[in-house]
């Protein structure tokens, strides 16, 4: 398989996947990739549960100060752990602050704050999950090395696959469910995508049709996640191109690729506005100097005519907007 023009991020998506989806807040139950059976009473918020005081808040590294710890601790009526991604976020709050501290002292702030803010038998159940993530750090390391990044969607399928087994070899269904789905399935999509972007048997336009079908089978959830990263994908990728001087029909074939015909369509039609802005824009200034050029008028003449001609071109907002561009401009 050729070599992908799009390997170094999807290889930044792949080792850091999980930093890549912005949510960090409560998610709501859904169907994951491992199939978790409900809690056998409702999850109650910890504060609630054992205390009316807000969780303790540890000691904090210099990072971290003016910050709240990333992740919430849930139990449900009979005290066991309710085991979601936020836990995952905890654990990662604390272990970002290594550097500043050892990663020894990182755990034993995680133990801290875990032994403040729970009670058997939760306590037992976080603490045990926690030396199962801190096994699953360390053995992920190994497999890097086994499975370095590569330019290809078999060696990238490959090192996603051996990643997923390795979950599933050191957490139960739950726990792998909860901690890794979300970033499992944005994998998996890049990799999908990245696959039909690279068939050379499809068009431009059955290409853009099988990934938006791809993106539309994702939970509701995922997709709205999606969305920023791959505007921000398609910025990046879309001022590479303009750079090498790339032609309007290549710009739409990558809009289509990543983001679909509807999404285009409007990309599209806001091109065509900025253009429009851009040459009334164009217009106005070069009007606007040849007033300021002309010679024989008294200062007030002028300035009545610069503001019968900016008035006579734009609205009320467009017109704080022209003089907004003439400051920028120190005009």
């Amino acid at each position: 398989m050729k070599p992908l023009v799009y390997a170094p991020l999807l290889a930044s998506a792949l080792l850091l996947g999980w930093y890549l989806l912005p949510e960090r807040e409560t998610p709501e139950p859904r169907q994951a990739a491992v199939a978790t059976p409900p809690p056998a009473s409702p999850p109650t918020a910890l504060p609630a549960m054992l205390t009316n005081q807000r969780p303790e808040q540890p000691p904090l590294e210099a990072s971290q100060r003016g910050t709240q710890v990333d992740g919430q601790l849930q139990v449900d009526a009979n005290g066991n752990l309710i085991v979601t991604d936020q836990l995952r976020h905890l654990f990662d709050y604390f272990l970002s602050a290594v550097g500043e501290i050892s990663h020894a002292q990182a755990l034993q702030r995680i133990r801290q704050y875990l032994q403040a803010n729970l009670r058997a038998p939760a306590l037992q159940q976080a603490e045990q999950l926690l030396d199962s993530y801190v096994e699953y750090l360390q053995a992920l390391i190994e497999l890097e090395e086994r499975f370095p990044v590569v330019a290809d969607l078999d060696g990238l399928r490959a090192r996603e696959l051996a990643v997923q087994r390795l979950r599933a070899s050191l957490f139960d269904a739950e726990a792998h469910a909860a901690f890794f789905a979300k970033e499992e399935l944005y994998n998996g999509f890049t990799l999908d995508r990245l696959a039909i972007q690279h068939d050379s048997q499809s068009s431009a336009a059955e290409k853009a049709e099988q990934i938006e079908a791809l993106r539309e089978g994702l939970p509701e959830e995922l997709q709205a996640l999606l969305v920023p990263q791959l505007h921000s994908e398609l910025r990046q990728q879309t001022s590479q191109l303009q750079a090498q001087g790339a032609s309007a029909e290549e710009i739409r074939e990558l809009r289509m690729n990543m983001v679909g015909p509807e999404a285009t369509a409007r990309l599209e039609a806001l091109d065509q506005q900025r253009n429009q802005w851009q040459q009334r824009f164009q217009r106005f200034s070069e009007q606007r100097q040849q007033i300021l050029r002309q010679s024989g008028l008294a200062d007030s003449d002028r300035q009545a005519e610069l503001e019968q001609l900016l008035h006579s071109q734009f609205t009320d907002s467009e017109r704080l907007r022209v003089l907004s561009l003439l400051e920028l401009q120190g005009d």
